[in-house]
């Protein structure tokens, strides 16, 4: 008999397999589900705390493997060190990321992205000089996370020094970018500033951790901040724009960068101004202190240069500003116009200043907390009154002794003193200036919002005091000359000068009676 060979049917075969296969897979999904939530929280908690060297607290954490799987954890917190004295390290109130298909059965090498809502991370006071608790080596798998977003973090830097507090910072729209594997990681986002009021965008890296010590951190990036309100500092105005670059450690980052402020103002007591800086300095993050070394400031037209520090102030709230500033060949009229309300100069020509400035916290307005303590000497000057520059060009002639030559004397004078300006007064222990054939030698004081003055001191005249004068006073004022004869000069004089700035008032001060001159 002839066999009838049947065909092989392959396609039972297949589909038999591939139910076997899916039901294996099926039972190994259910089997490694089963423990899922147990196992990814030991991981993640085994993960932070060797990479933070933290004791890690995690209130809940939930895997669901349908339609994704997804991780949700709520209620993380890691105490640096185990130390219970400080806040702790990170705390996070929920987190979510996603584990990928064969994130149930392996731990990930690489998770996609994490959500992070209300991230608190508060910087311990360094420890570098301390000696470090042992460390549990804990062999973990190295992850990468692509992409970390922050809703609402707030960065806390607590101070080292006791009394201060700590450097609080708001910040929002934060992304980090390929976090892990102990390399530099990338980041942006925008800082919220209290004081000025305003958004100061930034973009950099940030890392590797410092698990020994925090504020060793390495960070560097870009900044700018525009449009910041001066406004709420008392005593100062204007509307302030920044740029720069940082680099460096938490505790210590240098900075460079420029600000521009095109209506700088001095309240109550000047006007606005245009003010250009240029700046380098060392910021502790720590603790928020600064060091200028220099600042480079273009006041209208007249350079200022200032180095010196930028402290918190101990058990109080805001800032001690210390700095030396040199003003080498500044414009008078520039300087003064940010020190009086006058649109014309008091006077004009070019200074030179050195003082030590001093600004300590407060919420009176800066002039009534500045203090300035410095020597300053203005060549060329003149006087923009026509009456003082009037008074001074006949005080030159009769100091020549030509008090009828019109064409005798000048109204130009040099300036040279040391001065101190202290509340709202400046005082002058030392002050002279000269015009050909006379110098004046003063002490006093001048008010900065009343414009008063107050001055004394003596004349130095070239001529003797009967040649200051013609006809028959000269006559009689010869019998006084040797009364007034002193240290090779012609005539010395005491004086007095009252009055305001506007409508001073010249006398001379025999007996200490004042006579009007």
């Amino acid at each position: 008999m002839q066999q009838t060979l049947r065909p092989f049917r392959f396609w039972p075969y297949l589909a038999g397999i591939l139910l076997g296969l899916c039901a294996g897979l099926v039972l190994f999904i259910y089997l490694g589900a089963r423990n899922i939530d147990d196992r990814t929280r030991q991981w993640v908690v085994r993960e932070l705390s060797a990479r933070f060297d933290s004791q890690v607290e995690l209130q809940s954490l939930h895997v669901e493997t349908t339609p994704r799987m997804q991780v949700t954890g709520e209620g993380l917190t890691l105490r640096y060190r185990n130390r219970t004295d400080v806040p702790p390290l990170i705390q996070i109130a929920r987190f979510s990321f996603n584990l990928g298909v064969l994130g149930i059965v392996h731990v990930p090498r690489h998770v996609k992205g994490v959500y992070v809502e209300n991230l608190v991370i508060t910087i311990p006071p360094s420890e570098h000089n301390a000696t470090p608790p042992p460390r549990q080596t804990v062999p973990v798998p190295r992850v990468v996370f692509g992409e970390i977003v922050c809703n609402d973090t707030t960065l806390l830097i607590l101070p080292k020094k006791a009394g201060k507090d700590p450097l609080d910072f708001e910040i929002h729209d934060l992304v980090m970018k390929n976090v892990g594997d102990q390399k530099p990681f990338d980041f942006r986002g925008t800082l919220t500033n209290a004081k000025p009021k305003g958004e100061i965008a930034t973009r950099g890296t940030f890392g590797p951790w410092d698990a020994e010590d925090p504020a060793y951190t390495p960070v560097s990036g870009s900044y700018s901040f525009d449009n910041a309100d001066l406004d709420p500092f008392a005593g100062i105005g204007g509307t302030l724009s920044s740029t720069g670059k940082y680099s460096g450690q938490l505790n210590q980052i240098e900075v460079q960068g420029e600000t521009d402020t095109p209506n700088f103002s001095l309240d109550p007591v000047g006007r606005p101004v245009p003010l250009h800086t240029e700046f380098s300095a060392t910021v502790n993050g720590t603790d928020g202190d600064t060091y200028l070394h220099p600042v480079r400031a273009t006041l209208l037209h007249s350079l200022i240069i200032a180095n010196g520090s930028v402290i918190r102030a101990a058990g109080k709230p805001g800032h001690i500003i210390s700095l030396n500033v040199y003003a080498p060949n500044a414009r008078l009229q520039d300087i003064l116009r940010l020190a009086t309300k006058s649109t014309e100069p008091v006077m004009t020509g070019t200074v030179n200043l050195r003082t030590k400035m001093l600004l300590p916290p407060g919420k009176d307005k800066v002039i009534h907390r500045l203090t300035l303590d410095g020597d300053f000497g203005v060549n060329d000057a003149e006087f923009a009154s026509v009456e003082v520059r009037d008074k001074l060009e006949s005080l030159s002639r009769h100091a020549l002794g030509k008090p009828n030559d019109e064409d005798a004397g000048s109204a130009v004078t040099d300036l040279l003193g040391h001065f101190r300006l202290d509340r709202d007064v400046a005082s002058f222990p030392r002050l002279s200036f000269s015009v050909p054939g006379a110098e004046v030698r003063l002490t006093g004081s001048y008010n900065l919002p009343s414009e008063a003055l107050d001055f004394s001191g003596n004349l130095r005249m070239r001529a003797k005091l009967s040649q200051t004068v013609t006809g028959k006073k000269s006559f009689f004022l010869k019998l006084a000359d040797p009364f007034f004869k002193k240290d090779g000069a012609g005539s010395v004089i005491p004086i007095r000068i009252s009055g305001t700035r506007d409508q001073p008032k010249f006398a001379l001060d025999l007996f200490h009676n004042s006579t009007k001159k």
